[in-house]
């Protein structure tokens, strides 16, 4: 048997081991053969606890006027994932009572699995706090999760939302983006579940959801897979409009081009897998 918090396994040798999440609810069935695949009708039910993830890397200017605006209260456990920062971040964030975990692999799509790996509960909210994403949003967050919100998207895309390119004449990130959603939509949506921001790494998931989705991407790819992995299990998406803040201190990690070279690539590999990609 597996749990969340811990992933220790514990043999049975009566039964096939049941897979739980945070709250101890079972989701799937693993036998000698693998998973069992996840029907595509889920019951879920709202969550009662849940995690905030911090992923940081070298944000110490950040973290100055990012920190008092986080509301922490409003969560049951709150943490770091450190891309092995080079300045006083985690020394930031430990004298403000937050725990970090030092990245052990390179990568976003690493940082957010090592991540998943020290949660115990029975969802959890990805933020950076780097300036662009809204903390005044987070509270929203939760509450759509208790709600029974398996997977909640704070969108840059939709009506009362803002996206830091808004008030430019050529809106070069968003067009991609843009793209990549539609592309999302026409190849993986079934039953009117639709998304309309792949890229945008603010959005809250339970445990049963995250680990039907089967991720595996360790790179800057992991939204767009969580995305389209969410449309392929008929996971549903919910979505709220948030406002994009420029980044404090520092530039992007991801380049355009190459984030879009790297979405590309993502999207052929699980159009060639299918619905296969949940049974591995």
């Amino acid at each position: 048997m597996t749990t969340a918090g811990s992933g220790r396994k514990v043999a049975d040798e009566t039964a096939p081991p049941l897979v739980y999440c945070g709250s101890g609810r079972r989701y799937g069935l693993q036998s000698r053969s693998g998973y069992t695949p996840l029907p595509f009708e889920m019951n879920y039910s709202p969550v009662n606890t849940v995690s905030l993830i911090l992923v940081v890397r070298n944000e110490e200017v950040a973290l100055g006027s990012m920190l008092p605006r986080l509301p922490t209260n409003v969560f049951d456990d709150c943490f770091a994932i450190d891309g092995n920062s080079r300045d006083r971040t985690v020394e930031i964030l430990e004298s403000a009572g937050i725990r970090s975990y030092r990245q052990s692999r390179p990568g976003l799509g690493a940082a957010r699995l090592e991540g998943r790996a020290h949660v115990t509960t029975d969802a959890f909210v990805f933020f950076s706090p780097d300036g662009n994403e809204e903390p005044a949003d987070l509270p929203r967050v939760v509450t759509m999760l208790r709600e029974g919100n398996p997977f909640v998207v704070a969108s840059r895309m939709i009506e009362g939302a803002w996206n830091e390119e808004d008030d430019q004449l050529f809106k070069w990130r968003k067009y991609a983006n843009q793209g990549f959603v539609l592309l999302a939509n026409l190849l993986f949506s079934r039953g009117g579940n639709r998304t309309t921001d792949v890229t945008n790494g603010f959005r809250g998931i339970s445990c049963q959801a995250w680990d039907a989705m089967k991720i595996t991407s360790e790179d800057l790819t992991i939204d767009y897979q969580m995305v389209i992995r969410a449309l392929k299990a008929g996971i549903p998406i919910k979505e709220f409009p948030t406002r994009e803040g420029q980044r404090i201190g520092g530039e992007t990690n991801f380049p355009s081009l190459q984030t879009g070279l790297a979405e590309l690539g993502l999207l052929i590999r699980e159009t060639r897998m299918g619905r296969r990609s949940l049974e591995s």
